[in-house]
């Protein structure tokens, strides 16, 4: 299959030629697969089309913290380190009202009979030999039916890496990129490990990269996403070498890219399975927000961002046609679900590495097979405003949605992160190359 990666903007064409060339036609072929593959983007990647309501006009709140690795020793975190299981207790009780129903009854929806395609976020960069590919999701889509479901894998996830050992599931595909070089690469690499551990084909990929992330929010005009309870997460202050915070309000929030990646990354109070649930509904958010703005003068920045950070094995008429059907797409029709903290038991390696196993697969099964019961993707992060836990001592207070933003304080710059070395099952038939350490966000 074709890649598409980086690639330079069509030349210009002169206008009295009648016959394009081999070469302007293979770069009119990019430019056109670009354009659609921002489409498909734009309905997230098949994550439906019909609009929602769109808050608009609001201030972006800044974070107050400043982020970076100091040079001295990291002090404790003040919710302790990243553990299992999350420190916030999973809200109870009905949803708010103004949520999109998600109708339980209807078919199953069967992966084994639906187009499933594999989304690949990683904090890899050009300056790093390694990377993390710590958000996964599955996306299948049921044509007959007009419907689609997104599943969210966990990165901590520790599983069997065909010809290489035990490891997490998300060095799966920097081992297939770097170590043992299979056939379709990294990501050929984990759709062979979910297809041997959850039994889920999938054909194509996507895959996104954080270098245009920021670019790519700020191009459409920001994101909106409805936070019900307060956010916050401990974030690490360079300057005074001590944890302080990144908060946002409850009430609907304007995300610019500088805000987006953090709050899709940060995750050390909320653990990867908050993270994953605030992914799933900011892709919600990006896709109204995409089909509300007029695009056109954002081409140029879009491409750009677009060049550096997404790369698919899907073809040009592919793209075409998954953007297609993710437009005509009804919200109620766009189930999201992950595998979580109920369904796997956690886990310290011999190297003290804390991860998560499945010791129960019927209850990963369940997941799986039960998804079309799952909320809309649109209330991804929804919560009970009743169930909001109290802000603890120490956290800022955090403005209302209709507040004045607090006065602004310099914005985080980045989060190196350390790949841990996997750890080798008895009797793996090939002995990893440890991974050395990797730049990137938490």
């Amino acid at each position: 299959m074709p890649l598409i990666r980086g690639g330079r903007a069509c030349a210009a064409v002169e206008v009295a030629s009648m016959e394009p060339s081999h070469a302007e036609l293979d770069s009119l072929h990019t430019v056109l697969k670009r354009f659609y593959l921002l489409i498909l983007v734009a309905s997230v990647a098949v994550l439906g089309g019909c609009r929602q309501k769109v808050f608009v006009g609001l201030p972006t709140p800044e974070p107050d913290t400043i982020v970076q690795r100091p040079d001295g020793p990291v002090p404790a975190p003040p919710f302790g380190p990243h553990s299992y299981p999350p420190m916030v207790p999973v809200p109870e009780g009905p949803p708010p009202s103004d949520l999109v129903a998600a109708e339980p009854t209807g078919p199953a929806f069967v992966w084994s009979e639906t187009e499933n395609y594999l989304i690949l976020g990683t904090d890899r960069r050009p300056v790093d030999e390694t990377w993390r590919t710590d958000t996964i999701m599955v996306v299948g889509l049921d044509r007959p039916r007009q419907r689609a479901a997104v599943l969210s894998i966990p990165r901590d996830l520790y599983l069997e890496i065909p010809n290489y050992g035990y490891g997490r599931i998300n060095q799966v595909d920097y081992i297939g990129e770097r170590i043992t070089r299979v056939e379709g690469g990294g990501p050929g690499l984990v759709s062979a490990v979910i297809s041997q551990t959850l039994g889920i084909s999938t054909t194509h990929w996507v895959r996104f990269e954080m270098t245009g992330f920021k670019d790519i929010v700020d191009a459409v005009g920001g994101v909106t996403v409805q936070l019900d309870c307060p956010f916050y997460e401990p974030i690490l202050n360079l300057d005074t070498n001590s944890w302080e915070y990144f908060t946002l309000p409850a009430g609907p929030v304007h995300l610019d890219g500088e805000t987006a990646y953090w709050f899709v990354r940060l995750r050390l109070r909320e653990s990867d399975i908050g993270r994953a649930e605030r992914q799933r509904q900011f892709l919600w958010g990006l896709r109204d927000q995409v089909l509300s703005t007029n695009l056109l003068p954002q081409i140029p920045a879009l491409w750009t961002a677009f060049d550096s950070s997404i790369s698919t094995d899907l073809t040009l008429l592919q793209i075409m046609d998954l953007a297609r059907f993710g437009v005509g797409l009804d919200a109620a029709n766009v189930r999201a679900s992950g595998i979580t903290l109920r369904e796997l038991e956690s886990y310290t390696t011999e190297r003290g590495a804390a991860v998560l196993v499945i010791n129960d697969p019927q209850r990963v099964r369940n997941v799986i097979e039960g998804i079309w019961t799952a909320p809309a993707m649109a209330d991804a992060y929804r919560k009970d405003v009743n169930t909001c836990a109290p802000v603890p001592d120490g956290v800022p207070v955090i403005a209302s949605a209709g507040s004045p933003a607090p006065a602004p304080t310099p914005l985080p710059t980045e989060v190196p992160i350390l790949v841990p070395t996997p750890v080798v099952a008895e009797g793996a038939a090939v002995a990893p190359e440890p991974i050395p350490a990797s730049g990137g966000g938490g």
